[in-house]
């Protein structure tokens, strides 16, 4: 269920330079993968949190294959009384590309209870959707974010759908730039 959004972004790629005819051509070697870098905490005071990225499976597999969006996560320490039920909230905001042909995009957004603001970490749930409750934590001290979806054992959704989804799920916040750059890279 983690977050969608996909953010028109321009993106280009300098062509690399060419080989002089002196120089030997070695064929490339395969690159070991790397890991993903991870999105980092962007605005961190004690009352403000921003971090901005795409939401990825710490497992990736055909049944977790995210849609592909980009997240931006806001939370505020003040002023979530009326909107969550707690001062400190969270706001989620998702975008995803509809339609490639229209160009249409998809924003959602979600309030997020904040459960937990302390010095070390920041932790928000949303227990909303039919299948499953929603856990982020951000964690002030190494700048990331994570996040954990764990399936509601009671609950059946439209013709037993929540039972397809695993009992957990944990995700990790990737930098959209690194993101972008490795689909490039990809094709």
């Amino acid at each position: 269920m983690r977050r969608l959004t996909l953010v028109a972004v321009l993106f280009c790629l300098s062509p690399g330079l060419a080989m002089s005819q002196t120089q030997s051509v070695t064929p490339k070697q395969p690159r070991t993968q790397e890991k993903p870098k991870l999105a980092k905490l962007l605005s961190v005071d004690k009352d403000f949190v921003t971090v901005t990225g795409v939401w990825q499976p710490d497992n990736p597999s055909e049944r977790n294959k995210p849609v592909e969006s980009v997240s931006k996560l806001s939370c505020f320490r003040n002023g979530g009384e009326s909107l969550v039920g707690t001062e400190a909230f969270c706001l989620d905001a998702t975008a995803m590309l509809m339609d490639d042909a229209s160009g249409l995009l998809h924003i959602n957004t979600t309030w997020l209870k904040v459960i937990e603001w302390t010095e070390n970490q920041i932790i928000a749930t949303d227990d909303s959707p039919i299948c499953i409750t929603s856990q982020t934590i951000l964690d002030l001290k190494r700048m990331t974010v994570i996040a954990l979806d764990v399936r509601k054992p009671e609950a059946q959704g439209l013709a037993g759908a929540c039972k397809l989804l695993s009992d957990r799920q944990t995700y990790y916040l990737q930098d959209q730039v690194d993101y972008l750059s490795r689909k490039r890279v990809a094709r």
